[in-house]
């Protein structure tokens, strides 16, 4: 088990630059222990940018109570997905066994669907593979296994990728997505795969591990977590590696 103590952050961003005190785990730790660094680290970062889009002119659509969103293709990197599966562990009864309900339903509809092959086979897809599964999966209409009401039931917890998802077009054309419907917000970098590539191995010899969010249980309970416990230190350094360097390769977003 590891320590805790605070670290004082900061990050150079186009948008601004993000200063915080956070609590930060010491000695060895797994991976979804600095998670909670990087939700406060991506927090602050949607600020910045909302601030930035705002400065435009321009204002976010996305609401409390939208959830079109929710039915989407959410990726989240091994760590989020142990961090997820442990969240479901602790609810109470009978709570827990609705949402592991949720969980197993969507997965007998990607099966049903045939869409487990192409999600198994996403390391070689290219742009237009990712999109045609991405709205085939939309087009099932799987809800998050966390959806309760058009709202997130654990948005305090919510994936990375969740909250960097931001649009201005107007909510409604996101129960219709299409290219020109939909005017997504360019975050300056991507913290959800600044994460997932924390992963045990060179970042360069291997695709970004990563699992969609309806199959995040089944991935946790494959995958054991161990492997990846080193040095905290180490791994919230290499987390802002990572962060920096996504914000010099992709000058705003990091692709899957």
């Amino acid at each position: 088990m590891a320590s805790r103590g605070s670290a004082r952050i900061a990050l150079r961003l186009p948008t601004g630059s993000v200063e915080l005190e956070v609590e930060a785990p010491d000695g060895d730790a797994p991976i979804d222990r600095v998670l909670p660094l990087a939700q406060a680290l991506t927090d602050k970062i949607i600020e910045l940018t909302v601030l930035d889009v705002e400065a435009r002119g321009r204002s976010i659509s996305c609401r409390a109570g939208c959830g079109a969103c929710c039915r989407q293709l959410v990726p989240i990197g091994p760590a989020e997905a142990h961090r997820l599966a442990a969240l479901v562990e602790a609810m109470p009864e009978p709570r827990r066994a609705e949402v592991r309900r949720r969980f197993e339903d969507a997965a007998r509809r990607l099966d049903a669907a045939g869409l487990r092959a192409d999600l198994e086979a996403r390391d070689g897809w290219d742009k237009a593979e990712r999109r045609r599964v991405g709205m085939a999966y939309f087009n099932l209409g799987i809800a998050c296994p966390f959806l309760e009401d058009e709202s997130c039931s654990i948005h305090p917890e919510r994936p990375l990728a969740c909250r960097e998802y931001l649009v201005t077009s107007p909510a409604e054309n996101c129960a219709r997505p299409t290219p020109e419907g939909i005017d997504m917000v360019a975050t300056p970098c991507s913290p959800w795969t600044a994460v997932a590539r924390l992963e045990p191995g060179p970042p360069e010899s291997r695709p970004l591990p990563w699992t969609p969010l309806a199959l995040a249980l089944e991935f946790a309970a494959a995958r054991p977590e161990g492997a990846s416990v080193r040095p905290a230190r180490a791994i919230v350094e290499e987390l802002f590696g990572n962060l920096a360097a996504g914000v010099r390769d992709s000058g705003g977003r990091d692709e899957t």
